[in-house]
């Protein structure tokens, strides 16, 4: 069926607890040494099957059959089971279905203009609390998360939670960062019992029962409205309720509530994460920053920053998407073998865990020149889809979803802060960033906020 897959030369122990002990480490060192792909055998456990060439991660991950998603299990099962991020086969086209429009055109739209309201909002707010000629204090990623969960929340749920109910879901997320973070745990034998965290668990009943207060308060709204469907919203969770009503969809117990609960947590994470690691760049690289401000200024001016801002702001959306390419929010795919599966030259056998890393691809010399300088020039002349190894939001059919409402938000964000403020984190801000499904910092980012002069 093809070639075994090669394995490092060291023991599986030796790797396994590599892996655990400093996960990008050891993903770096497989990059470094292997041009396909590699197999790490792990006691107790499946071998663990590290794809570093991008040619065969996009073939994996254009065939979800035999490459599927992970069954959530263990802490994460508190969360959701099968939300669009987890579910396959005809569940996930069914879902895919009914909420592909809310993430599509005048969706789109929407939520750029919710961006520019509420990144307005919070520069007001960041002015009202500097006296002239003094500066700040601020938790980047709280603030970060703060604005992206309401506006996800407003545009994918019909409701904006508000600024003290996500101030307390982003102390939910990181209690959740804690409890999934990669360590020794994860490459023990799966025998061995694990013990969850009480404080994960309250976590997770607040994002569950915050999930099923905005089903309720949705529901009790609809039939209020017109049912002339121009009359109807165009988020995520109207069209979730209204398809109860088809007789052609059928949702297992608890869709509903796992769907939300998983855009409360996947439709803003990841752009929060981005936009956090991008202004840390900026702060490290003042003449970069500098030319996204002029940007903006040239783009924006005196307006509220808005859908018909975004297409303008090119040189912004180039530092985005250097950021990502350097600090992906999706770090990895992961993925197993559902079956003895080939991948190349190579066979995968039924069962292998397997890890995509956008982390060390992005970073590797074979295909970006100086990968580790932030540079987004690079992109001037150089579509980020015309390039195999950049892959921030994923490929094939289970490609993220709102990558549309990331690209559009970000820069609209990103020209309205720099536009307004030097937002500066000491150098050493992105030296501890933990291993989870998403690259997460291990504390707060400090950040000074300063007005520009």
């Amino acid at each position: 069926m093809g070639r075994e897959l090669p394995n490092p030369p060291e023991s599986g122990l030796i790797n396994a607890l590599r892996f655990g002990d400093d996960t990008f480490r050891f993903i770096e060192a497989m990059q470094a040494r292997f041009d396909d792909v590699a197999a790490v055998p792990i006691p107790g456990r499946a071998p663990l099957v590290v794809v570093t060439n991008p040619e065969l991660v996009h073939d994996a991950l254009s065939r979800p059959a035999e490459f599927s998603r992970v069954p959530a299990s263990g802490p994460a099962a508190l969360i959701a089971t099968q939300g669009l991020v987890q579910s396959e086969g005809d569940l996930w086209e069914q879902q895919r279905g009914i909420m592909g429009p809310a993430f599509m055109g005048p969706q789109v739209r929407a939520y750029a203009n919710t961006v520019g309201r509420r990144v307005s909002t919070l520069v007001e707010e960041w002015s009202t609390a500097i006296t002239e000629g003094d500066s700040i204090s601020r938790n980047l990623h709280g603030e970060m998360t703060a604005l992206t969960v309401r506006v996800a929340s407003e545009i994918l749920l019909g409701e904006d939670i508000g600024r003290e109910r996500a101030e307390q879901f982003h102390s939910w997320m990181r209690v959740a960062g804690d409890e999934f973070e990669f360590g020794l745990d994860a490459v023990t034998p799966e025998w061995v019992p694990t013990r969850t965290d009480p404080e994960f668990e309250e976590a997770a009943e607040g994002i569950l029962g915050l999930a099923e207060e905005l089903i309720e308060r949705r529901r009790e709204d609809l039939p209020a409205r017109d049912p002339d469907a121009d009359e109807r919203p165009k988020d995520m969770l109207t069209m979730l309720l209204l398809a109860e009503d088809d007789p052609d969809v059928e949702y297992p117990p608890n869709q509903i509530r796992d769907e939300v609960a998983t855009f409360l947590i996947a439709g803003h994470e990841t752009t929060a994460l981005s936009l956090t690691y991008t202004q840390c760049l900026l702060s490290q690289h003042p003449e970069i920053r500098q030319r996204v401000r002029e940007e903006a200024n040239a783009v924006i001016g005196d307006e509220t920053p808005s859908y018909e801002h975004v297409s303008e702001l090119e040189y912004t959306g180039r530092v985005f998407q250097e950021a990502l390419r350097l600090y992906p929010a999706a770090w990895a795919v992961f993925r197993q073998a559902s079956a003895d599966v080939r991948l190349g030259e190579y066979r995968v056998p039924e069962g292998a865990a397997i890890i995509m890393p956008q982390w060390s691809i992005h970073r590797d010399r074979r295909y970006f020149e100086n990968p580790a300088t932030f540079d987004p020039d690079r992109w001037e002349d150089r579509s980020p889809q015309s390039v195999e190894a950049y892959f921030p939001f994923s490929s094939g059919p289970h490609a993220c979803i709102g990558r549309q409402f990331s690209i559009t938000g970000a820069r609209l964000a990103l020209a309205a802060i720099v536009q307004r403020f030097d937002v500066d984190v000491e150098d050493g801000a992105l030296d501890d960033l933990r291993a989870t499904p998403t690259l997460r910092p291990g504390g707060g980012i400090a950040a000074t906020i300063r007005p520009v002069e």
